[in-house]
């Protein structure tokens, strides 16, 4: 894969523990994860990429959907409830509980429009929490700008909506594979890279399985692109 897009800046401490998650310190060579892929985490990775399809349905853009959402606090909710440590069938129940889970993406794209349409008129000293939960409780709550600019046309395109599951599903792929957080995965393998991947994987072999079959797969092609061409400063070995 020859991906140029752009990379956003992560700290030095963040890309050595993205780097120890993905290559031997000896070798340098990338390594499969060893985490088992379970059906709760397709489930979960299942969840995430309706809701990037939905997003895309509605007529928002990937290139700005994307990033809001996996820098978002909704998103940090939904990673702590996702880690590896729940696993059983009870945890399962439990979280499918959870109002960030329920059946209606369009209610959690709503919520995360509001949010940030709430914050954007904020001050870095304001108290953040206690200005969402006066508009919460405000009964003239207005719908977010960014929602009502929508032409208010579904969109139907079936390969727009295919490339927005697929890029939900593996960025929460990402995520479980590794522990790590939405915003990690997001600096590391922003939007326009991810769309070059699919594209690349689109006219491949793995485009004839089923992405729960070949989602761990295709984890392990992002982890070598990401030490082997996005990171190319080879230092950060020496680092370790």
């Amino acid at each position: 894969m020859n991906v140029k897009g752009p990379f956003k800046k992560q700290t030095n401490n963040v890309k050595r523990m993205m780097w120890l998650e993905r290559a031997s310190p000896r070798s340098g060579e990338v390594y499969k994860a060893k985490r088992a892929f379970t059906e709760s985490d397709r489930l979960y990775c299942h969840k995430q990429g309706l809701l990037f399809m939905e997003a895309a349905a509605m007529g928002l853009k990937m290139e700005d959907f994307a990033p809001l959402y996996m820098r978002s606090q909704l998103a940090g909710v939904v990673d702590h409830y996702f880690c590896s440590a729940f696993q059983d069938e009870s945890d399962l129940a439990r979280l499918l509980q959870m109002p960030v889970l329920v059946d209606n993406p369009r209610v959690i794209i709503e919520t995360l429009y509001w949010i940030e349409d709430i914050i954007s008129k904020t001050s870095e000293t304001d108290n953040k929490s206690l200005i969402l939960s006066k508009a919460y409780q405000a009964e003239s709550a207005q719908p977010p700008k960014a929602l009502l600019e929508l032409s208010g046309c579904e969109v139907n395109d079936i390969d727009t909506l295919s490339y927005a599951y697929w890029l939900g599903y593996m960025y929460r792929c990402e995520c479980i594979m590794h522990d790590e957080s939405s915003r990690m995965i997001n600096g590391a393998f922003d939007e326009k890279t991810m769309l070059t991947i699919f594209k690349e994987i689109s006219d491949s072999p793995l485009n004839k399985e089923n992405l729960s079959d070949c989602a761990v797969t295709i984890c392990e092609l992002l982890d070598r692109l990401l030490i082997e061409k996005i990171w190319k400063n080879k230092h950060y070995k020496d680092c370790i």
